[in-house]
């Protein structure tokens, strides 16, 4: 018997085990290693059980800077603060770390928001849809101002300072500052959205709805002339760039939706290859932001029944560079769903509110 050699094993098999022994009391043991461990591995970058890498980058890259649900928010371009208002009305400024409430006002039945193209005032429609009310809120004192009586849909000037609202029986211009009213034209038409996207050129355009056909129709402030600016499509719905340059226009054919790109005069320039609402992107210079449904089970009706909140959406977001036509997901994979509607730049951070919980995220770019 070779009692020589299992010696040797035995003792290679001893020095092996405190080897073992010693690094685990080191690292969970002792006040060094322990320390050295959170250096190594910060706990906020460990994995959970199942995630990946991407999904902890896309993490680091996306915050939310909301702790209670909102209804909407807008960016005051030239403080860079942004301001959030509560369902039930109350309006919040976040300035970098601090959260003021700024006016504790409550407003019922709250059902849109729509700020002015430099942020410092928005209009707010509440009492919403039977004793429907529009107010303007401005930033420099955190007060409110209410519209004339049977108020029904308002635009913003691309100048802000000036506001085109449809009343029962006509179109007026009204000044936000010196409060001076001017008819426009007498019209009757109620049920009408207003996008004033260039000083004299203002569209009306039906609410969309893909059970009734709409006309687009171009209004012509200086020769107040009315045109029809595109044929008769169903659900037709636009969102517009910040300089009106481009927008994104969502219609249906048979009940198949198809998003386009159009020019300022509503001239299609391109068919996407992707389907999302018009409400779910922003234009911005030459890039397209957009949250794109990774799915979107049959029988769905667009915009309807996005509208209605029937259906919510799982989305990747999408940039896509009008210069060259490549497109690249920004945020795939993340952790938790997102349904992105209202998106904003800020500096390097895209902002944008999530429809399944109704908070405001940031996600950086760069």
């Amino acid at each position: 018997m070779n009692w020589k050699k299992y010696l040797k094993i035995i003792l290679i098999l001893a020095m092996l085990g405190a080897i073992i022994w010693l690094g685990y009391w080191f690292f969970t043991k002792s006040p060094v290693g322990q320390q050295l461990t959170k250096v190594v591995f910060p706990p906020s970058e460990k994995a959970p059980p199942g995630q990946t890498e991407q999904e902890i980058l896309q993490a680091q890259k996306l915050q939310i800077l909301t702790q209670n649900s909102i209804f909407d928010y807008w960016v005051n371009k030239k403080t860079g603060d942004i301001y959030y208002i509560a369902k039930t009305g109350e309006v919040t400024k976040k300035s970098k770390t601090e959260e003021t409430m700024v006016n504790s006002q409550t407003i019922n039945n709250l059902h849109s928001v729509l700020a002015s193209p430099d942020g410092t005032s928005a209009v707010a429609e509440f009492n919403y849809p039977f004793s429907t009310t529009f107010s303007v809120f401005n930033t420099e004192n955190n007060n409110w101002k209410v519209l004339p009586d049977q108020t029904l849909s308002v635009a913003w000037s691309p100048k802000s300072d000036e506001l085109l609202y449809l009343s029962q029986k006509s179109l007026n211009r009204l000044g936000v500052v010196n409060q001076k009213i001017q008819k426009v034209l007498d019209m009757t038409q109620k049920d009408l959205q207003l996008q004033w996207i260039s000083d004299n050129r203002v569209f009306l355009l039906p609410t969309p709805s893909i059970e009734f056909p709409s006309d687009l129709w171009a209004l012509d402030l200086s020769k107040k002339t009315i045109i029809p600016a595109s044929e008769k499509e169903n659900g037709l719905t636009i969102n517009w760039s910040a300089d009106s340059n481009f927008g994104l226009k969502l219609s249906n054919k048979n009940r198949i939706p198809t998003l386009k790109l159009i020019d300022k005069n509503g001239n299609e320039l391109t068919t996407l290859s992707f389907m999302t609402l018009p409400s779910k992107c922003l234009i911005e210079t030459n890039k397209i932001f957009c949250g794109v449904p990774k799915t979107i089970r049959e029988g769905v009706i667009l915009p309807d029944d996005y509208y209605k909140k029937a259906i919510y959406f799982d989305d990747v977001i999408y940039m896509i560079d009008l210069s060259t036509g490549s497109s690249k997901p920004i945020l795939d994979d993340n952790i938790s769903p997102i349904d992105a509607e209202h998106l904003e730049l800020i500096g390097s951070s895209l902002l944008f509110k999530n429809r399944l919980d109704d908070k405001l995220y940031s996600l950086k770019l760069e």
